[in-house]
């Protein structure tokens, strides 16, 4: 039975979501610390401000903005029990400023850029995009977000690095119509560089992942096709730490890429 389905930790954690009861199980009964790891379900009901939770260790005194798993309406999020080199977390923190130099760009002012901007290239963060964009790819695209798929591909290169030191390059093209019609697919070129150790059945990895964007405007009327103004690059870059603890065994752990 895992630890979070034992019937002592349910009692305790309903007890508190109603109650405010602090949780306060021995070890034995639920195996419960003072701190946990968010887990969503990972499907497309999940809100956004909990995807954003998703893998990270919380205190359950100091509750995030959202309030602990379960507290928000119909949340089905849940609180796993920390135990320091047992319990599976990985999570990347954004450690460049979003903040936009610029006024936010419309579809118009990205004609207008196409008619009268010779072809000049922009950035995301001049127009005003660089946060959405980084919203849409880390937590909103498909289903769970690709920073959630990034940490399963980490994950799987950590437990086959032949050193302790190890480097992982991804490459795809990705949706930001949400954002601006007129960015439609993007590409995010990401290269993670880290550190893993094995301790035990754990994994522990650390690291630093360098993202750029780009995407090239060529056609204001979507048919690919000239109408006398200049095609223009748009480009962004930002990056974000990464920490983890994972299952040695790919088949015993919630991170790995489904893929390989």
């Amino acid at each position: 039975m895992n630890m979070y389905h034992s019937e002592a930790y349910r009692t305790a954690f309903l007890s508190y979501i109603r109650k405010g009861t602090p949780i306060k199980l021995s070890r034995k009964e639920a195996a419960e610390t003072d701190f946990y790891v968010w887990r969503t379900q990972q499907d497309s009901k999940v809100r956004g401000a909990h995807r954003i939770h998703d893998g990270r260790i919380f205190s359950w005194v100091s509750p995030p903005p959202t309030g602990h798993p379960g507290q928000d309406f119909n949340c089905r999020c849940q609180a796993i029990p920390y135990i320091p080199g047992e319990t599976e977390f990985a999570y990347h923190d954004i450690t460049t400023d979003l903040a936009s130099t610029g006024e936010r760009w419309s579809d118009t002012d990205f004609v207008r850029h196409y008619y009268f901007g010779g072809g000049g290239a922009v950035d995301l963060r001049e127009i005003g995009h660089l946060y959405e964009i980084v919203e849409q790819y880390a937590w909103n695209d498909k289903v769970e977000g690709a920073f959630r798929r990034l940490a399963g591909q980490i994950a799987d290169k950590a437990r086959t690095a032949k050193s302790s030191a190890f480097t992982l390059t991804v490459n795809n093209f990705y949706d930001f119509g949400s954002v601006q019609f007129s960015h439609g697919d993007g590409s995010v070129k990401g290269v993670f560089n880290g550190l893993a150790e094995k301790q035990g059945k754990i994994i522990k990895i650390s690291g630093t992942t360098d993202f750029e964007f780009s995407d090239e405007f060529k056609d204001p009327l979507g048919y690919d096709i000239e109408v006398g103004g200049t095609p223009y690059f748009i480009e962004g870059s930002w990056s974000a730490n990464f920490s983890a603890e994972v299952s040695v065994e790919k088949n015993r752990s919630n991170y790995f890429d489904p893929n390989t």
